[in-house]
């Protein structure tokens, strides 16, 4: 078996796996042939995997973030009853051999899940690190979402929101989420950074896979805001979302999110904001009681083409 054939068992197997890193997900979001998995073995059982996504850019190799991916790098299986130095050292020979596996890159960059606080290992093979951040609310059951989560200002839009009878509802209408999340990135002056087509297979495959769920916010029979959820079996996602920007003050996108932590924790699944180094986002995010966890993304320059196009755009920086 090739390592992708392996891998695609060890998805089947093992839950904890992020949605982003299934082989179904890399399928839609890179193309069955444009990604592979460096895996690790012991005894004849897989305990540790890092799939990458591999494209060329002009001349170049470039190891990337498929669109619409928050995370891939390393998963990790631990013996159990480890000692934490036992841990580290598990953890320093086992990232080792899944970076001796990845192939001839001139630039590589993935956003690593934030359970993974160790990227030593990468450092010592040359590799660098910036922090991000997303934002998490840990499944536990509350009694009281809005009194024992959310700050007063977004308990006071909600309840705005739900006075002038806003509808939330459940739908598959992909082309009117399209419609709305687009002008998201018009309202900020940006092109919208994917296609319809990418997200109605995206959409197609996630529902194949029991894996998404498409809110809409209706007022006065009029949508006025939506987000689009993916969720694995441990955390439900914000993927994506979009406003009507003269409705931007009913409080819908409030209720929104309200409405999907509340599916996140009855189901026991955690719920991830995905989170922002944007000011104003990061502060929104934060005002539902989330809580702030660190993420890793790891880079490293090989070309000298592009270590020299690099130094020149930090010189115009500066």
């Amino acid at each position: 078996m090739t390592n992708k054939e392996k891998y695609r068992e060890f998805c089947k197997e093992e839950k904890n796996i992020p949605i982003f890193s299934k082989d179904w997900w890399l399928d839609c979001v890179c193309g069955e042939k444009n990604w592979d998995v460096a895996l690790v073995e012991k005894g004849g059982q897989v305990v540790a995997s890092m799939p990458f996504f591999l494209t060329n850019r002009f001349i170049f190799s470039i190891v990337t973030m498929p669109k619409l991916t928050q995370n891939m790098g390393p998963f990790i299986k631990y013996p159990s009853g480890q000692y934490y130095y036992k841990k580290l050292s598990w953890e320093k020979e086992i990232i080792e051999l899944l970076i001796n596996q990845i192939p001839k890159f001139d630039y590589f960059i993935q956003n690593f899940n934030y359970k993974l606080d160790n990227w030593l290992p990468f450092y010592w093979k040359g590799f660098q690190q910036s922090t991000k951040y997303t934002y998490i609310i840990e499944n536990k059951r509350y009694n009281d979402i809005e009194k024992e989560l959310f700050n007063e200002s977004r308990r006071r839009r909600i309840k705005k929101a739900r006075k002038q009878d806003i509808e939330i509802f459940e739908s598959n209408d992909i082309r009117l989420f399209y419609k709305l999340n687009m002008k998201t990135f018009i309202r900020q002056g940006i092109k919208i950074p994917y296609s319809f087509n990418y997200v109605e297979k995206l959409y197609k495959t996630c529902s194949i896979n029991n894996a998404v769920k498409i809110l809409f916010a209706k007022y006065n029979e009029e949508i006025v805001a939506t987000s689009f959820l993916v969720f694995d079996d441990k955390t439900v996602y914000y993927l994506m979302g979009g406003i009507e920007p003269s409705k931007s003050n009913l409080g819908a996108m409030d209720l929104i999110h309200f409405e999907s932590i509340k599916f996140a924790m009855e189901n026991n699944y955690d719920f991830d904001f995905e989170g922002s180094m944007i000011e104003n986002i990061e502060h929104y995010f934060r005002s539902f009681g989330s809580i702030q966890k660190p993420y890793f993304q790891i880079t490293k320059i090989k070309s000298k083409i592009l270590k020299l196009r690099n130094f020149i755009n930090e010189l115009k920086n500066d």
